[in-house]
C-alpha cells in the first residue's frame, strides 16, 4: 500500500506569495513556532493560521507586505503599540521588511494570546 505524502497547507500559502513576502512569512512563521509549540497550523479565511483552545494569530498578504495579526488583539497589552486595526479588521501589525519584525516582542504577543484563550 503506498502512502500519500500530504503537504501542509501553510507550505501551499505561502508558495502562492511573492518572495519578498515569502521571506517575510517564513520568519513570522518561524516566530510563532518557536513561540508555542502546541498551536495547530492551517489555511482560514484566505490565511495562515495558528490554533490553540480557539483562533490564536495569523499572517496575511496584504498590498505591501504582510500583516501579522491577533484574533483577541483588543485584549493584548501591546506595550510597543504597534497592533493597529481599522474597518472592523482584526488588530494586526503591518510588516513591510525585515526590519518591521521585533522577535522578542512578537513571541510575547503570541504566548499572551495563547494564555488568553487558555482562561
Amino acid at each position: 500500500m503506498r502512502s500519500k505524502t500530504t503537504t501542509n497547507q501553510v507550505d501551499e500559502y505561502l508558495e502562492n506569495l511573492t518572495p519578498e513576502k515569502q521571506e517575510l512569512a517564513n520568519e513570522v512563521r518561524r516566530i510563532i513556532q518557536a513561540s508555542v509549540a502546541h498551536l495547530e497550523e492551517c489555511v482560514r479565511w484566505d490565511c495562515a493560521c495558528y490554533f490553540f483552545y480557539g483562533p490564536v494569530c495569523y499572517f496575511a498578504s496584504s498590498r505591501s507586505g504582510i500583516h501579522f495579526g491577533f484574533f483577541r488583539g483588543k485584549e493584548l497589552a501591546d506595550p510597543h503599540r504597534r497592533l493597529v486595526s481599522r474597518n472592523g479588521q482584526n488588530p494586526h501589525i503591518k510588516i513591510r521588511s525585515l526590519e518591521d519584525i521585533d522577535e522578542g516582542y512578537f513571541a510575547e504577543l503570541v504566548r499572551e494570546a495563547v494564555y488568553l484563550n487558555q482562561n
